[in-house]
């Protein structure tokens, strides 16, 4: 699985051109409320379109699209703490989570709870020095498919699964539930930098260029 350091992403003002091998990233700091101000800027500016003229509708689990012409423009947007992530793509559903909670999780009740039995049996056979990093990492990755799928939580984060490794990160996804697969078909793709923010983006589909940026 390849990862992507948001350290790394491009300062920028506008919006450069989306071409269609590409998915373009925007890790932007802001509250809840900014981030859904800053996601109708961008969709605006990508279409050429003023922000309250954008035809966005909700599909049936609530995941919001842009209907009409302006169809072939994908997004998906996640927020937490004082930042949010923003993916854009011609053509594709996409799905981003980011988790910037410090808080300490306990791991074990939860990976047994809402992940597959071997994934949560792996997790608490690590030390504990690294079952934070290694939960976060496999939740976002997760929660990453599920907003692409369009579902969400409540698709249910046991219906996916991914290889780990010796460290308990994600390699690859092995396992997906439903008319949705084959895993194969997916791209899967851990966002981080060290910050404490881990992140994860997904699609179905071939592998496109990500290009990163952050709001100058």
């Amino acid at each position: 699985m390849q990862t992507l350091d948001t350290g790394g992403f491009a300062p920028a003002a506008t919006p450069p051109p989306l071409a269609a091998d590409e998915v373009h990233l925007w890790l932007l700091a802001t509250d809840r409320a900014g981030a859904q101000v800053r996601l109708r800027e961008l969709l605006g500016a990508y279409l050429g379109l003023a922000a309250d003229a954008l035809p966005l509708a909700c599909a049936a689990h609530g995941k919001p699209y842009l209907a009409g012409p302006a169809g072939w423009l994908g997004f998906n947007l996640s927020h937490s703490g004082q930042h949010a992530l923003i993916a854009l793509g011609r053509g594709l559903e996409l799905g981003v989570d980011l988790e910037c909670s410090r808080r300490e999780r306990p791991v074990a009740a939860l990976a047994r709870r809402y992940f597959r039995a071997d994934e949560a049996a792996r997790l608490e056979r690590l030390p504990a020095t690294r079952q934070q990093r290694a939960f976060l990492a496999l939740w976002t990755c997760k929660e990453a498919v599920l907003k692409a799928i369009g579902r969400g939580l409540a698709f249910g984060l046991d219906r996916l699964g991914f290889a780990l490794d010796a460290d308990g990160m994600p390699l690859a996804l092995d396992w997906l539930d439903g008319p949705h697969g084959p895993p194969a078909a997916w791209q899967v793709m851990r966002l981080g930098s060290g910050d404490g923010c881990p992140a994860a983006l997904a699609w179905r589909g071939p592998p496109r260029r990500v290009c990163g940026f952050r709001h100058a």
